[in-house]
């Protein structure tokens, strides 16, 4: 049409379409879902992983795991950290949808007993001439109880990818070198999905709940 007829058809200043009309409101209400909003989630994805994670073992209680023929005593989550974004969106008729793009981290400490290999020095037995031997290096092997403490990191944990392209990584920190070989072929991904898999899974149905 022309535009003055344009013109005189459009909303005269204060006298807006009342859809559009939300900061105005004293309870700012979004009245019929007519604009998109956007929910931060990040606070309930800290205390969903802080409350969840911490409860997570590679095995049912009261029973150890053979760790390529050592013990496994104890494993923990000492604490759990979030990065991220994690929002629920509002689009026009009130429609929602779960957003989500995390990295998780968890610091653990494994409590195994283990064989542990020694070296020792020690002179040999005087020789013919009565003088003292040479110094020869022992090896012994003592089993004792270690402490391992390390990181696992779930990465690409997005609400876009599916379980098989979540990244998992591990490192350890602390700990006596044998152990330290042991427990981290220990976290394989089979082990850390079983550890965690089910926590993966209820927090996805969370944030669909929060959409339904």
């Amino acid at each position: 049409p022309p535009w003055g007829d344009f013109c005189r058809v459009m909303a005269k200043l204060g006298e807006g379409d009342p859809r559009w009309i939300v900061s105005d409101r004293p309870d700012g209400t979004n009245i019929n879902g007519w604009h998109w909003e956007e929910t931060n989630k990040m606070k309930f994805c800290k205390e969903f992983f802080e409350a969840h994670c911490c409860r997570a073992q590679p095995y049912s209680e009261g029973e150890s795991v053979d760790l390529f023929g050592e013990k496994c005593l104890k494993c923990s989550i000492l604490s759990v950290s979030v990065e991220g974004e994690c929002s629920i969106s509002t689009r026009k008729k009130g429609k929602k949808f779960g957003v989500f793009d995390l990295k998780v981290t968890m610091v653990y400490e494994v409590e195994l007993e283990c064989v542990v290999k020694k070296k020792t020095k020690k002179k040999k037995e005087e020789n013919v001439d009565g003088l003292d031997g040479e110094e020869e290096e022992e090896e012994t092997e003592e089993e004792k109880l270690c402490a391992v403490k390390g990181e696992i990191a779930l990465k690409e944990f997005s609400s876009l990818n599916e379980p098989d392209e979540y990244e998992w990584t591990t490192k350890t920190t602390d700990g006596d070198d044998e152990a330290k070989k042991i427990v981290k072929n220990w976290f394989t991904r089979p082990v850390l999905e079983k550890m965690f898999g089910k926590t993966l899974e209820k927090f996805v149905e969370e944030m669909n709940a929060f959409c339904g």
